[in-house]
């Protein structure tokens, strides 16, 4: 495996597998971050839904004026109770826990999850102010 490097009068070289590595995880770190720290949002309780496996999966989100997830609801009724059921539940409250919509999907309910995620992003995206 070769190491590509760039040479640079004012910066020297540099080893592009370092830059390509952590420029990204750089980027990701800031644009996660900024718009929690702006404050930019609308307390209040917001809610939206996506098509799960069965039916509708609906997310409402209690979010406070910093983009803080207060309290987080999963209503998933036809859902397989033993599986995306158990996964509503279960992101519902790590989502409480993290104060954040940031969470990783449930192996083995992967449209709940997916579902759920995506309801998420947009409830939170109606408290963002514009």
């Amino acid at each position: 495996m070769a190491i590509h490097r760039i040479h640079s009068k004012t910066m020297g070289t540099i080893d592009m597998k370092i830059c390509s590595g952590i420029l990204p995880l750089c980027l990701l770190f800031a644009v996660g971050t900024a718009a929690a720290q702006d404050g930019n949002f609308k307390a209040g309780t917001y809610s939206a839904a996506r098509q799960g496996i069965g039916g509708d999966v609906t997310v409402t989100l209690d979010i406070d004026a910093q983009g803080k997830v207060l309290k987080s609801t999963i209503d998933a009724p036809e859902e397989t109770p033993e599986v995306g059921g158990e996964a509503a539940i279960e992101l519902a409250k790590t989502m409480t826990e993290k104060h954040s919509i940031e969470v990783d999907g449930v192996s083995g309910a992967t449209m709940t999850s997916g579902a759920v995620k995506e309801a998420a992003e947009d409830a939170y995206s109606q408290a963002k102010a514009n």
